[in-house]
């Protein structure tokens, strides 16, 4: 920040000028949460500028923000503001017709841009035989993940379909294979012992509403204190596709929410970001809600503390959410639309991982093969 204003010093920027630039240029900073503005991308600062303009704000505001971005990327580090071209601003305006969110546009992009970068060409010029080597260089010479190479995919794809509005058949490439293997899933005293060791209130009250309410953690993350109806005990959740559903909240987890919004007293998020120093203050005028990454890593934490050796994560606890739930009885066709699936079958391979069933199955096997030592000493 100082050496900014130090820079529009130099070039004899006006007094009202700097001030209206550094007010627009705190709001890209803060944007950032960890990472620090000397460390930021100009992919990063073209996506602040869009999202301002998706909120609707003026356009004083908005050339403001675009005016010290340019100025900050040139002048202070020396980094070439290149004009976003009209191929990348069609495909974006694609995506945001299609109401993708932005992490996904982001991704789409970068998928886009690895593209362009790899055959040094733009890429509405790239042939079919060129996108289909550029995969195989990826799955066979690279041996990126499975999720990687599908990210891609599905960004070129997106791109060659809608914005060029080619044939992608013509390719010929073929969906990643998607693999079978099931999750790993904690027991109710692992999900407990894992919990318990939270001590500030805010992230073991994210943590837990993620294990009661089976909730993805941006899901999470981004509750309003509107989605919460006390009366009746129900969340209500804009979930993954903008599907929203309302889930049952548990009685017992009502208090620590409560004390949880007290701690900061947000007007819209239950769980705001409150910066690095974490006080009330802040969390009462943040305008944005905690970071997804503060969650992953306060889990971390509490995972390695915990010495538990299964390989686990956030979502760990949405596993066990619905497995433990099957496991007393509730039905598939319930838990199915409590966690927000939008078929069965991405529900039914719970019903491979609860006890009962593994225990049930295990016993009639012992039964049918009980002589089958009896056969092999014959």
């Amino acid at each position: 920040m100082a050496s900014l204003e130090k820079a529009m010093v130099k070039a004899g920027f006006a007094p009202g000028t700097r001030k209206m630039y550094l007010r627009a240029f705190k709001k890209f900073a803060k944007r950032l949460d960890r990472k620090s503005p000397a460390s930021s991308t100009l992919r990063e600062a073209r996506r602040h500028l869009t999202e301002l303009k998706q909120t609707g704000v003026s356009q004083t505001v908005l050339s403001s923000c675009s005016a010290v971005l340019r100025f900050y990327f040139a002048e202070v580090r020396g980094i070439e503001w290149k004009p976003i071209s009209a191929l990348q601003k069609r495909m974006v305006e694609d995506m945001c017709l299609h109401r993708f969110s932005s992490r996904t546009q982001d991704s789409y992009v970068r998928a886009v841009s690895g593209l362009a970068e790899y055959y040094m060409r733009s890429p509405d010029s790239i042939s079919e035989e060129e996108i289909r080597r550029y995969f195989v260089h990826l799955t066979c010479e690279r041996k990126l993940a499975r999720a990687t190479v599908n990210i891609a995919m599905c960004g070129i794809k997106f791109f060659y379909e809608k914005t060029l509005r080619h044939d992608w058949s013509l390719t010929g490439v073929p969906m990643p294979k998607r693999s079978k293997s099931l999750p790993v899933i904690l027991s109710r005293k692992e999900v407990y012992d894992i919990l318990d060791r939270i001590r500030i209130v805010r992230h073991a009250a994210c943590l837990r509403l993620i294990y009661a309410c089976g909730l993805r953690i941006s899901e999470a993350c981004r509750v309003k204190v509107t989605d919460i109806d006390r009366d009746r005990r129900l969340l209500h959740v804009c979930g993954k596709g903008s599907k929203d559903r309302y889930i049952p909240l548990p009685d017992s987890i009502m208090p620590l929410l409560e004390k949880c919004w007290r701690s900061h007293r947000n007007k819209v998020w239950l769980f705001p970001w409150v910066g690095r120093g974490g006080s009330g203050r802040l969390g009462y005028m943040s305008d944005r809600p905690v970071p997804i990454s503060t969650i992953q890593q306060v889990f971390r934490k509490v995972y390695l503390e915990s010495g538990i050796t299964k390989k686990v994560h956030v979502h760990s606890l949405r596993h066990a959410y619905a497995t433990h739930l099957l496991e007393a009885g509730i039905s598939l066709r319930q838990i199915q639309y409590w966690l927000g699936h939008s078929t069965p079958t991405m529900t039914m391979h719970y019903a491979q991982l609860t006890s009962q069933s593994t225990d049930a199955a295990t016993e009639i096997l012992a039964k049918l093969m009980n002589d089958i030592g009896n056969i092999a000493e014959q």
